[in-house]
Parts: structure tokens; sequence; C-alpha cells
């Protein structure tokens, strides 16, 4: 099964269409990635009805002159996408970049 979590990881679907595609159960697909990346160490992403959640994370409350003008936010999705912002962004420009 985990060749299937990798050929699904490359293959930019979503688990859904890539469980139809594939004629594999979701259930146990997101059972066994949940096994894969706890092997891996890497935190679960829930998703639910083929939309993924994050798991919160709790960062602390930073005074902006703590923030150096080179400070980055990168966020990495499974499927392969990367997001590198400013970490002075604005929350709703990063939302809006998140959910494009």
């Amino acid at each position: 099964m985990y060749l299937a979590i990798e050929l699904w990881k490359a293959s930019g679907l979503t688990q859904v269409k890539f469980c139809a595609h594939e004629k594999l159960s979701v259930k146990t697909f997101g059972y066994w990635l949940r096994k894969y990346k706890k092997g891996k160490g890497q935190p679960a992403v829930l998703e639910k009805e083929g939309h993924q959640k994050f798991i919160p994370v709790k960062v602390p409350q930073l005074n902006n002159n703590t923030i150096s003008g080179d400070s980055r936010i990168d966020i990495s999705f499974p499927n392969g996408v990367q997001v590198n912002c400013p970490a002075g962004i604005d929350i709703t420009q990063l939302k809006t970049l998140i959910n494009f």
C-alpha cells in the first residue's frame, strides 16, 4: 500500500479522486496513509469528503519589531506545492495564497 501512497503523492490528485481511479477504498487508503506518515514522522493531515484540513499549529505571538526583514514563512503541501512569503505578510493575503 505504501507504493500506492507514493503514486498518489506524485499524481497531484486528491485522495478521493486517486482512490476512485485506482479502485481503492478511501477509508483503507486513509488508514495506510496515517501509518505511512507516522512511520516517516510526519504529522497527519485530516481529510473528510475530499477536503484536506490542517492540524492547528500554535505559534507564539511575535512583536513586529522582532521579525527581521528576511524572515520567511514556508508552507509545503502534500502534493508538492510550496508557498514562500515574507513573515510580515497580511493574514488575508496569506489565506488567499493558501486557498488558491
